[in-house]
């Protein structure tokens, strides 16, 4: 009960209100350091959109981090942003002139998600600090033609994988996870990827009543918006910077992770993903 008020409470006015330390202040989840360079990272990418009037929303563990902590959650390690296809194609144009920041295309397990870094960014830490983009595409109206369209990049992210995990999940899942990753070397990259292109952007013609990011990992497909979700954007404060985000937001976190996501999980479930303090390259 006393998270539904404060989640109608939200909704009425702005919902950025502290729950806890914001950041990881005293290093207790090993994500001080990434956190303080991301943040640097992150206000470069907003300069820049602002002045080149790119519309772009946090997503994810960066959109919760500005509502239930007004900045990161102390152990989020990375930056998660969505824009549409629109805006995103003129953030690809633009950002070529850009010498503060670069596109980076080369991770081997989720080469379909482009990132951002900064163009100077040397970092010792095991993950360098990136900005991932999760573009925002139309999606059918029809459930069984969106199933299918979801069910095809699925397919098109283990043929595109390089270092598969073969013994991860259930034998339905391993099975997938070998006949994917063994289809997939029968094609190159490109050819993969402009298949994921192709699919991803199938509906971005018609009038749909619902949207989807398809350049997601595994767990997080599936997830279906109202088609007006990066219509309106408002700017809030994250840290000591300002961000902008969806005015969907609320409708964005439910989908997300469920109608309670102002309650913090237990600190057992509190890790970072890709963070381990006691590991660095020279």
């Amino acid at each position: 009960m006393v998270t539904y008020c404060l989640i109608l409470l939200t909704s009425i006015s702005l919902p950025f209100l502290i729950f806890e330390d914001n950041m990881d202040i005293k290093n207790q989840y090993g994500t001080l350091e990434i956190q303080e360079r991301l943040l640097v990272l992150l206000k470069v990418f907003h300069s820049f959109c602002v002045e080149n009037d790119i519309k772009y929303s946090l997503d994810w563990g960066s959109l919760l981090g500005a509502v239930r902590h007004k900045g990161f959650i102390p152990w989020d390690d990375d930056i998660d942003i969505m824009l549409d296809r629109n805006n995103y194609n003129k953030l690809i144009t633009l950002i070529q002139r850009e010498q503060k920041l670069r596109f980076d295309y080369t991770s081997p397990d989720t080469v379909w998600i482009p990132r951002i870094y900064l163009t100077n960014e040397r970092s010792n830490l095991y993950y360098t600090p990136t900005i991932d983009i999760f573009i925002i595409d139309h999606a059918a109206d029809n459930l069984s033609v969106r199933r299918v369209s979801l069910y095809l990049i699925l397919f098109l992210q283990g043929m595109l994988k390089v270092h598969p995990k073969f013994k991860k999940g259930n034998l339905i899942m391993r099975f997938f996870t070998i006949v994917t990753f063994c289809v997939g070397k029968l094609f190159s990259r490109e050819r993969k990827l402009l298949w994921y292109d192709k699919i991803s952007k199938k509906w971005n013609k018609k009038d749909t009543r619902q949207v989807t990011s398809y350049y997601e990992e595994y767990s997080c497909m599936g997830k279906y918006y109202s088609s007006d979700l990066l219509n309106n954007c408002i700017t809030v404060p994250f840290e000591d910077i300002e961000v902008l985000v969806t005015e969907k937001w609320h409708e964005c976190l439910c989908v997300q992770f469920g109608n309670e996501y102002m309650t913090p999980p237990k600190e057992e479930n509190r890790v970072s993903r890709h963070v381990n303090i006691n590991t660095y390259t020279d």
